[in-house]
């Protein structure tokens, strides 16, 4: 008598199958990657941003440095990046304070700014 042999291993519909999951569980992983790398982009260039508005700020809430109501523009250099920033002083409700706001941009639209910072200073 011949006996039937119990066949062992994956049939093909079996292997397609783990490949597809595979191949969409492995595209999922590298769009994470990738997208997680360009935030990561985008935020050191919000930090670098946030650092020349603080460091206007800084230089214009100083004691030494004298401020008037008006525009105020200039570009610094950080990160190998020439910022461009915009300095608005505006009086305040009370006669002694200025408000100095801060915008920081690549570019010269400051309506899309990278970073602002809000400040005040005692005249």
């Amino acid at each position: 008598m011949l006996k039937s042999r119990k066949q062992t291993g994956f049939t093909l519909l079996e292997i397609v199958v783990a490949l597809a999951i595979l191949t969409i569980a492995l595209s999922a992983i590298v769009t994470v990657g990738s997208n997680r790398a360009e935030t990561l982009i985008q935020l050191r260039e919000k930090n670098r941003a946030l650092i020349v508005a603080n460091n206007i700020l800084q230089r214009y809430t100083s004691e030494s440095q004298q401020v008037v109501v008006g525009l105020i523009d200039g570009v610094q250099e950080n990160g190998n990046t020439a910022w461009k920033w915009q300095l608005n002083v505006q009086p305040s409700s009370n006669e002694y304070i200025y408000r100095l706001d801060v915008k920081v941009s690549k570019d010269a639209d400051f309506d899309y700014a990278q970073a602002s910072l809000v400040g005040f200073k005692w005249h």
